[in-house]
């Protein structure tokens, strides 16, 4: 895993692991070239990955596995599609069909019911272990010495979120967090790969000028951002509204 400030309004701009990673920032004039934006460009194993509630869905759907009680993924995608009518009953539904608004705010509604019957098998277990006696509530931590490199993820609302730390003597030396929108938004690595939002719904917006500018801004909002990725608007430039980086 990288992370690529290329684009960014940060010094530096090769791919660094999150453990290496630089986050100073350096604003400039807005550049589609150059640097366009404040978020970085994240990639596992040098590819784009899109994170979220449909991501999980998309996931499933492919492993066949079960998402809730009795309920496999195909089951719950397939109700998706019935209740939206975007696929002819008469044939089996396909994954590529979920990109849409309406797709992802179902795959919000099935990641709800999962965490909801995830969270009353977890009070289940947390009631088991303090019948039996286990009451502990907190482990002092104990910092070995030299340099301690630490991870921790967590399926946040938006998608994957982590941390990363690199711990020295007991003191943090850096800290680097890639949190979901980093990935959804992402810039153009210096390979030139796409985020997602360009890849699903940039794309055709960069070939045809004639949409309204509020077109980009919806197109991002399915994703439910928590960054404006572009246009920025906290710069000493701002592109012309609705425009976005080739």
């Amino acid at each position: 895993m990288t992370e690529d400030s290329a684009h960014a309004w940060y010094k530096g701009g090769g791919p660094l692991h999150p453990w290496k990673g630089e986050t100073d920032p350096e604003p400039t004039e807005w550049d589609e070239e150059k640097k366009y934006s404040w978020v970085k460009a994240p990639r596992y194993d040098g590819q784009p990955a899109q994170v979220g509630p449909l991501a999980d869905a998309l996931v499933g759907y492919a492993q066949a596995r079960r998402l809730r009680a009795g309920t496999s993924a195909h089951e719950e995608v397939d109700r998706c599609h019935a209740r939206q009518d975007l696929r002819d009953r008469s044939r089996q539904s396909h994954p590529a069909m979920l990109h849409s608004t309406l797709a992802r705010h179902d795959a919000r509604a099935i990641r709800a019911a999962v965490l909801s019957e995830l969270a009353m098998k977890q009070w289940q277990l947390l009631t088991d272990n303090i019948l039996k006696g286990d009451t502990t509530i907190y482990n002092k931590p104990e910092f070995p010495k030299g340099t301690i490199e630490g991870v921790g993820f967590h399926e946040a609302p938006r998608g994957v979120l982590s941390h990363w730390v690199v711990i020295e003597d007991g003191t943090i030396q850096n800290h680097q967090a890639v949190v979901p929108t980093m990935w959804n938004a992402s810039l153009r690595y210096t390979s030139g790969t796409l985020d997602p939002m360009l890849v699903i719904y940039g794309g055709p917006l960069l070939q045809n000028p004639s949409p309204a500018p509020s077109t980009p801004s919806k197109s991002c909002a399915r994703f439910t951002p928590s960054i404006l990725a572009w246009p920025a608007q906290s710069t000493p430039s701002t592109p012309p509204a609705g425009t976005l980086p080739k």
